[in-house]
């Protein structure tokens, strides 16, 4: 029998099936951050991508920028952070925090880069800059994953690209490259 300050839910727990399952409660309070906006056309007509070092991202990205500047559309230099699994720099966010064009974290085809990836198009979004993370089919997640506990105006969109990035042909980074600079043409207008 609960106390009698106790909360129990409204309904059952979808993924208790028909089973008897605890409730469990983190006892630890997380704050909750005010929210932010979300932010899909930037103010400037121009990308800014950033490299994480995995295999064939570069070569994708660098495609991806010669198709969009045979379009018309201003690509700055690559950029790159320092490795794939942990956030940007803290000299990274602060740099690209004020730039108006549309900022790809990315490419990420794994657990803990997607995630990463996915932090740093949130992070970057609060700080009130256009940016979206290019993950791989499996890994699209991590997005709503990285906002669950960021309230925003919106979803956050993905950008999307088929997995694998490693052991393809060359056929299959071009095909990689122009998903990636036809969805940012997108979201350029």
């Amino acid at each position: 029998m609960p106390a009698e300050n106790t909360t129990l839910p409204a309904a059952a727990i979808p993924s208790c099936g028909d089973v008897s399952c605890e409730l469990l409660v983190n006892p630890i309070p997380r704050p909750t951050p005010p929210p932010i906006t979300i932010s899909v056309k930037p103010r400037r007509r121009r990308v800014v991508m950033i490299d994480n070092w995995k295999p064939n991202s570069i070569e994708i990205l660098t495609r991806a920028k010669k198709l969009l500047e045979e379009r018309g559309i201003e690509v700055a230099e690559l950029r790159a952070k320092t490795r794939a699994g942990i956030p940007m720099a803290a000299a990274l966010f602060d740099e690209l925090a004020t730039e108006d064009g549309l900022i790809l974290c990315g490419i990420s085809d794994c657990g803990s880069c997607s995630a990463s990836s996915a932090v740093d198009s949130v992070v970057l979004q609060g700080r009130g800059a256009t940016a979206l993370a290019v993950l791989t089919e499996p890994f699209k997640d991590q997005v709503n994953r990285a906002m669950s506990y960021q309230p925003a105006d919106r979803e956050l969109p993905v950008i999307v690209l088929p997995h694998p990035m490693q052991n393809v042909t060359e056929a299959e980074l071009d095909q990689r490259a122009r998903i990636l600079a036809d969805a940012a043409q997108r979201y350029l207008g």
